[in-house]
């Protein structure tokens, strides 16, 4: 079992079991001394057969790849880490660049309690249905289930509806994300050393899309396995 995987209690699953969604963001860590990682797409799968992902890039450039590597695949899929072992069966440039990955016979696996969480200072916006402007605020902390947000302004109170926006690059590219949320905590008053106090709001996503939901995921398995 790795050591790199987030702290809980490790598991040994099968692959059918995590509940991959295509699309889903993996990483490969070689095995050199540098321990190299590059992020790929999930593009499917079959049982006991192989995995196929999207061939490694740096920048526009393809990552080389031989036939018969060894990777240390990671991702996640839900409150749930996962990380296997595969060979490279295969390395196919027609009709795209994809790799067939070994499918592997067991995978370790955590369960991650309320999610996986990241620490962040992003700067953001919490519009209730009521108000008739935007509040400015700040994200501290984020899961893809919700957020806890500060501010120094009144953000709403407990069970109130609102809107969460911000920004997040995915992809190479900047995505707004305009997220119904619903206030699930009201933290205490933080006392900056200038005098001013903060407010803390606990939000619950609602009504994700998928791909805001899987755009939000990779975001912050990134964070987490790129650190």
């Amino acid at each position: 079992m790795s050591e790199d995987l987030p702290q809980g209690k490790q598991d040994i699953s099968e692959l059918l079991s995590v509940k991959l969604g295509i699309g889903d963001v993996m990483q490969l860590q070689d095995f050199s001394s540098s321990k190299d990682q590059y992020y790929v797409k999930l593009i499917g799968y079959l049982n006991k057969k192989s995995v196929l992902v999207s061939h490694p890039m740096l920048g526009e450039k393809l990552v080389f790849v031989k036939k018969g590597e060894s990777y240390l695949v990671r991702g996640f899929s839900g409150t749930k880490t996962y990380e296997f072992t595969a060979n490279v069966i295969n390395v196919c440039l027609t009709p795209y660049p994809y790799l067939h990955l070994s499918f592997p016979a067991q995978v370790t696996t955590v369960n991650m309690r309320d999610a996986l969480r990241i620490k962040l200072k992003l700067v953001c916006s919490v519009k209730a249905k009521s108000a008739a402007a935007p509040i400015t605020a700040s994200i501290v902390d984020m899961s893809p289930s919700g957020v806890l947000i500060q501010s120094k302004f009144e953000l709403g109170q407990l069970g109130e509806e609102v809107e969460v926006s911000f920004r997040l690059p995915v992809d190479d590219e900047v995505v707004l994300f305009t997220m119904p949320s619903l206030i699930r905590n009201v933290g205490s008053e933080i006392e900056q050393s200038n005098g001013e106090k903060l407010i803390q709001r606990g939000m619950q996503f609602l009504k994700m899309e998928g791909n805001e939901r899987l755009a939000l995921q990779n975001y912050i398995y990134k964070q987490m396995a790129g650190n």
